[in-house]
């Protein structure tokens, strides 16, 4: 005999499991949706600033402080996209959005101008609860605290802001704003 309880208990599942399925679909559809409207700016070079500082070790320099930034938008696709990312004349910084498995991952490929891999490399994280079709949180993924367990603490974050034409980048450390890059979408340059 099904009662309305039995009813509740076979249907519970089925409704959490559709709503899991509506979220990672949606999830999917955003990170697409983000690659799509990133990629309207392809082809271009675009200057960047740091807006945002509060990294460092003391008095020591810090190369992301005040620097000439330029991120490159030369290599997009539906499914990925490579930005080359110079900070003065270093330019061994690539990020790498690409949607892996349903979802928008980033990875940061740091590379030596012979091509050889840096230590370490290839850190990043998967989009979160968070994600929408402009706006993306990626916590440090399993691989980047496995490499440095320090990381853990790490969220990166991208944002288009096609209003205005400006492109954020953002490193939170523990919940805190520490490192804020914006880039100037309504002012393309050459690729170099």
């Amino acid at each position: 005999m099904i009662t309305k309880y039995t009813r509740c208990f076979l249907i519970l599942p089925l409704l959490l499991a559709t709503m899991t399925m509506t979220s990672c679909n949606d999830s999917a559809e955003d990170g697409r949706q983000f690659l799509e409207n990133l990629s309207q700016y392809c082809g271009y070079a675009y200057e960047g600033r740091t807006t945002e500082f509060a990294l460092g070790t003391g008095d020591d320099d810090h190369p992301l402080e005040d620097p000439r930034m330029l991120m490159i938008l030369e290599d997009c696709s539906e499914e990925e996209i490579r930005i080359p990312f110079h900070v003065d004349d270093d330019t061994s910084r690539t990020w790498i959005l690409e949607m892996r498995d349903g979802t928008l991952h980033l990875s940061h490929d740091h590379r030596y101008p012979d091509g050889t891999e840096y230590d370490q490399n290839m850190y990043g994280g998967y989009s979160d609860a968070r994600a929408s079709d402009v706006k993306h949180f990626f916590p440090a993924d399993e691989f980047t605290i496995a490499e440095r367990p320090q990381r853990e603490i790490n969220v990166w974050s991208k944002e288009i802001d096609t209003e205005n034409d400006v492109y954020y980048y953002r490193l939170y450390l523990d919940g805190e704003l520490s490192f804020e890059a914006t880039f100037d979408l309504g002012d393309p340059l050459p690729v170099p």
